[in-house]
């Protein structure tokens, strides 16, 4: 294989990786921690959430995406603070990325409700592994002559700050973040380089209730990279606060269908499906499993509660 046809395959495939958006999720209103720091702590709980996400299903070497989120409010100096951590696992393809961050959110009443500020710090570590192809034919020469190995095994590691603000009251909530403030740059050789591209997200939400059982929840959620955007416009219906079930809409994208159920154990499961609206017309699953440790920190000082379900 000729060392021209090489360069433009990674030329192009550097293009692409600088393209890419962070990793999508359907279940986005509980998901929040993973895209806005201010938002650690924004429960009366200590919660553990975890996402696995299996996007189009059927492709080889499709996306897989895992998230781990932490939240937990603290009292110190007579103030609430929040604590998050979120871990990352990210697969596509030659891509295997992994991102480890650290949150913190300062809350202040305002109104009826409080506003959060917040910050926060950690690594993604970007990771190539794969193999060449390489077409049959005397018109190429292998990847062993060529590159001196067949294989790719390369990994950078960055630091990846965020800096996000969040609004909540007992039937609202509202937040905008800034992720890959930096936008670090990631070189796995001089003919490999992308960067993370920063992104910017909005969401918001509302309660409206039915009667003292039924509540209809609708909610948007945005993102963009100041080059490719997408918006979900989202509504649930939830039963005496522990039965749920709704759709959501990915513009241009997918129509996905939710539903889940919190236990009085403090556990909550959910699942997402997403049907295909695009040419890829695949499916994706979305499996969500949380659980909660009450602080008892909301009897104490604050007077409103959550109107999410993490």
């Amino acid at each position: 294989m000729k060392k021209v046809f090489f360069l433009i395959i990674l030329n192009c495939f550097a293009l692409i990786l600088r393209a890419q958006q962070d990793p999508q999720f359907s279940q986005n209103m509980f998901n929040i921690l993973s895209v806005n720091p201010a938002f650690a702590g924004a429960e009366k709980d200590i919660v553990v959430s975890a996402i696995n996400r299996q996007q189009w299903v059927g492709f080889d070497n499709a996306p897989v995406t895992t998230v781990v989120n932490l939240s937990t409010p603290v009292r110190f100096a007579g103030k609430t603070h929040g604590l998050g951590l979120t871990i990352v696992r990210d697969e596509l393809g030659f891509e295997k990325n992994t991102g480890v961050k650290f949150s913190y959110s300062y809350q202040k009443k305002l109104a009826n409700g409080s506003l959060h500020f917040g910050l926060s710090v950690g690594f993604q570590n970007n990771a190539l592994k794969g193999e060449w192809f390489v077409p049959e034919g005397d018109e190429y020469t292998s990847a062993q002559e060529d590159l001196g190995s067949p294989t790719i095994d390369e990994g950078k590691m960055v630091l990846d700050p965020g800096l996000g603000i969040f609004y909540q009251t007992d039937n609202f909530y509202a937040g905008l973040s800034v992720l890959h403030v930096t936008e670090p740059s990631v070189a796995y050789s001089e003919a490999v380089e992308t960067y993370l591209a920063r992104h910017y997200y909005a969401t918001a939400g509302y309660t409206f209730k039915l009667d003292e059982s039924w509540e209809v929840i609708p909610s948007v959620f945005y993102k963009t990279d100041a080059v490719v955007s997408q918006i979900d416009i989202n509504s649930l219906l939830r039963y005496n606060k522990k039965i749920w079930g709704g759709v959501s809409y990915r513009v241009d994208d997918a129509i996905v269908g939710m539903v889940g159920v919190l236990f009085n154990n403090g556990i909550q499961i959910g699942y997402a499906y997403d049907i295909s609206t695009s040419k890829i017309a695949k499916a994706s699953h979305e499996f969500l499993l949380t659980y909660r440790f009450n602080t008892k920190l909301e009897s104490r000082n604050q007077k409103y509660k959550s109107i999410r379900f993490l």
